[in-house]
This record gives C-alpha cells, structure tokens and sequence, in this order.
C-alpha cells in the first residue's frame, strides 16, 4: 500500500530550517527546532521528507549534506549534531577530534567520541562515548563545538587503537604543523600515569613529519619492523645534477627506492605516462624500484621478499 505523502510545512518554516543547518555547518538540534517552531509534528515531517537525518537522540543532519560526504565527512557531520547536544564542558576528543582537525585515519571510526574538561565519569551512550577528562586541555572550537587540540586528539587515538593509528594520525599533524614533536613529548610527560602513557610515547618517538599519507606512514613502520631504514622524501638527481623525482623512499646506504601507491590508483592517462617517465628516469640511473600497493601493508613476508630480491640485484650491480 502507497504511503501517504506527509502534509507541507507552514510557509516559510522550509526555509527557515535551511538557513539554520546552514549558520550550524549543516546540523540541527530538537532545540534549534523547537526554536524554529518545528518541534514534534513538523520535525518527522522534515525526517519524512528527506531533509534531515536523525543521528542522534536529539541530534540532527541535513540529509543531502551526509549522503554527498565520505565516511570521514560523515562522522565529522553526525559528531557535530551530537556535540551540540552535550554540556558546556564535554569536548569532542579521541578519533572523532583527530578527523575534524582534517587528520586522517586507516580505520573507519565506530562512535563518536568525546571528553570531559576535567574530572568526570566514563559514559557510553548509544552512537558516542563520554571518556574522563584532560585537565590540561585548551580546546578549540571547530564547526561550533569545542574540540581538543590536536596533541591530545593524538592521544586519545593512541588510548582507543595503538601505537600505530597514533603515529599515523601524528605524522598527518606534525606534517600540518599542527603541533610540533616537543608539545607531543611534553604531552607524554605530563600523562605519566595515564594508562596510555607508554604506547604514546613510543608513538611520538616513531613519528616524522615527512610523512605525506596515512600510506607512507604505514609503510615507513613497515619496513622498519622488517629491518629496513628508509629514509623519507629523498630527491634524485642523476649524474649530471639534473632532477628525477623525489620518492617515498629509499632504503639507506642503497639505490633501492620504495614507492607506496596506497589506495590510490592512476585514472588519468597523462598522469600514468608521466609517472612510468620517471620511473624508467629512476631505473636508468641506476635505481631499483619497488613498488607497494596498501594491500601488500598486510604480507610482511610478501614485502621481505620484494625488497631482499631489490637489495640483491642491486648489490650485483655495485
């Protein structure tokens, strides 16, 4: 049976309700709505008619906003709505602070995540977390909600996933000039009794700003768990000085040049030429490359093998 289409809004409430997603980047809540006029009847026809998306209990979206965003946008957007629903000194932290400070991650984030400023219980709610507080935080505000700053966005990736989504996330931070390495110590240091505490600190210490993806840095521990030192962003010339690229990465002491395409693949066909230029530019004087797409990250024994077979011909060659 046909559903019955629901009844028009009063006039002018449609684009009042815009305006409003609009002055709050693209969320509502029921008291922004009450405010409007739209409480109860006129906020299921809203959800209705495909304007907003509920996200959280009393947290809203503009629809078309979160179906044309990717996931990262979309955590950012429901993270914002449910934000705004929280008291004055509960901050967004953890994961959900790291993708709004425009940091990336590997993983997709499960919840939102938030903090107390200061003492507090730990509370889980359906869709986010309350975790205890940082009583050194200095937030930000960011899309009109206060955000922990970016050492302890760190921080809290480090505490929810380990120490590799932290280096990951504080690599992307140092290279924005987000922080600096010092303020990551220091952070360290002041959270000696934090749980977290020693995965952190060995995070901040792997951490190099040179890192320019969530890919190289993932490759970069790669490789140096195997045993390789790669040093990063290296530029080659030739022998006459003349420039043929600057490379992820070139294994120390050799002419053996890691290149990590991540998740990305070649669609342009310009583009595709060009880099095969450089690469046949690279093997030509004498460098041996080896490339690593994301799905090799996880065969350890796979990339070992590649770069032990890269390290022998160029032995050969000396």
């Amino acid at each position: 049976m046909p559903q019955t289409p629901p009844p028009a809004l009063a006039p002018g409430l449609l684009t009042l309700v815009r305006s409003g997603l609009d002055a709050h980047a693209g969320t509502l809540t029921a008291a922004d709505l009450s405010a409007f006029g739209a409480g109860g009847g006129p906020t299921r026809q809203l959800l209705a008619g495909k304007v907003l998306l509920r996200v959280g209990r009393a947290a809203f979206v503009d629809l078309d906003r979160y179906q044309a965003a990717d996931a990262a946008g979309r955590h950012v957007l429901a993270a914002t709505a449910i934000a705004r629903t929280w008291p004055p000194r509960v901050l967004v932290s953890h994961t959900t602070a790291a993708l709004m400070h425009g940091l990336p991650l590997t993983l997709e984030p499960d919840r939102v995540h938030g903090c107390r400023l200061g003492a507090g219980q730990h509370r889980k709610r359906t869709g986010y977390t309350i975790h205890t507080g940082y009583v050194d935080a200095d937030p930000t505000v960011l899309n009109g909600v206060q955000v922990v700053e970016p050492r302890l966005a760190v921080m809290g990736v480090a505490e929810l996933h380990g120490r590799d989504e932290a280096v990951v996330v504080g690599d992307a931070a140092l290279h924005q000039q987000l922080v600096t390495v010092d303020d990551l110590r220091r952070t360290a240091d002041t959270h000696r009794h934090h749980p977290v505490h020693a995965t952190f600190a060995r995070a901040v210490e792997l951490m190099d700003a040179r890192s320019e993806s969530a890919a190289e840095t993932r490759s970069r521990l790669l490789l140096q768990a195997l045993g390789f030192d790669p040093v990063p962003q290296v530029v080659i010339r030739d022998d006459a000085g003349e420039f043929l690229g600057r490379v992820d990465f070139l294994l120390r002491g050799t002419r053996v040049i890691v290149e990590i395409d991540g998740m990305v693949k070649y669609t342009d066909r310009e583009a595709l030429l060009l880099e095969k230029r450089r690469e046949m530019g690279l093997q030509r004087a004498g460098y041996t490359v080896v490339r690593l797409v994301w799905a090799d990250l996880s065969s350890p024994a796979k990339v070992r093998a590649m770069l032990e077979a890269a390290l022998a011909a160029d032995t050969s060659r000396a």
